[in-house]
């Protein structure tokens, strides 16, 4: 990854074990220079707060500083004992749309990376409500980071999902060279190799052609072959060794999990069309489905993060 200055680890109220926190201490110690300062943040909401507010006016104007205090003290006394000598920031969100806080405040304390726990989600989640990890994979400023209950150790592989599907998508492009950039500095500093995965969806024709001497089922040949070439020519740009390129042919999702099953990488890093309302009720987000399948680490850039945002002393365009 780029040099991290803040990291913003999103924690998890009533659990003794904090993933995400686990992460951000690694990376501070993995880091050449040690002056990485974490920033915990706590969002925490207590709905029936929200009925004590309907019959009580008075009790509803006031803000539940007794439960926010109570969460401030369990925070700063959990960093005080797990994250000694690190530079630490503590914060407690009282709010229903945590995922906009949250975005908001990464933004305010120019975050370079979010770390948030991994959850399972069910079949309605996408339909009813928007998990919290869900909402920072669409909206989040930085790269976040979703970690699983098991500390990757240093060495290995990490792994970088490409989409190359439109060469002439300057966003896409752009997308691609962000992943490779954030992937190549974690990979130095957990001493790992770069591996390469993409996947090339063949083209079918939308009916069925009769054309002598041509079998239909060769009929997408022409786009598989250029498919590999794409990203063959990507790796050998960024003097990645040919042996290190995945390519296959199928639906990205498919790919993607068969290989990370396959290469076994400590971290994968993909990319995400960010889709919001209606287009992801209907069409849903490839990376949200991959997470809950996959068994290492994800880190998930989207289109927001690659044209930087965040407070810097540089112009944004230095960041791409």
């Amino acid at each position: 990854m780029r040099e991290l200055k803040k990291i913003l680890v999103v924690m998890e109220p009533r659990r003794l074990r904090q993933p995400a926190l686990e992460r951000a201490l690694a990376l501070c110690r993995m880091a050449p220079r040690h002056d990485i300062e974490v920033c915990a943040v706590l969002p925490v909401h207590d709905f029936s707060w929200d009925v004590a507010s309907v019959l009580s006016v008075e009790q509803g104007s006031a803000l539940p500083e007794d439960v926010m205090g109570r969460y401030q003290r369990w925070l700063e006394a959990y960093l005080s004992v797990n994250a000694m000598g690190v530079r630490t920031e503590a914060r407690v969100l009282w709010s229903r749309v945590a995922g906009k806080e949250i975005t908001a405040l990464a933004r305010d304390v120019g975050a370079d990376l979010i770390i948030k726990g991994c959850d399972s989600h069910g079949l309605l989640d996408q339909v009813l409500f928007t998990p919290l990890d869900w909402q920072l994979l669409r909206h989040a400023p930085a790269p976040v980071l979703v970690a699983r209950e098991e500390l990757p150790e240093p060495g290995g592989m990490v792994a970088v999902a490409l989409d190359l599907s439109d060469p002439a998508n300057d966003a896409q492009r752009l997308l691609n060279e962000r992943l490779l950039r954030e992937a190549r500095g974690l990979a130095r500093m957990m001493r790992s190799q770069i591996h390469v995965i993409s996947a090339i969806v063949p083209m079918l024709p939308q009916a069925p052609i009769d054309l002598p001497g041509l079998p239909p089922e060769v009929l997408g040949d022409g786009g598989v072959e250029e498919g590999c070439r794409l990203a063959l020519e990507f790796a050998r740009h960024n003097h990645i060794p040919q042996e290190r390129c995945h390519v296959r042919v199928g639906a990205p999702e498919e790919v993607i999990t068969g290989l990370a099953g396959e290469l076994s990488p400590k971290i994968l890093f993909i990319g995400t069309a960010a889709r919001s309302g209606l287009p992801v009720a209907i069409l849903g987000n490839v990376c949200e489905r991959i997470i809950d399948t996959l068994s290492c680490d994800v880190v998930v850039v989207n289109p927001k993060a690659v044209v930087r945002q965040l407070p810097t002393p540089l112009p944004s365009k230095a960041a791409l």
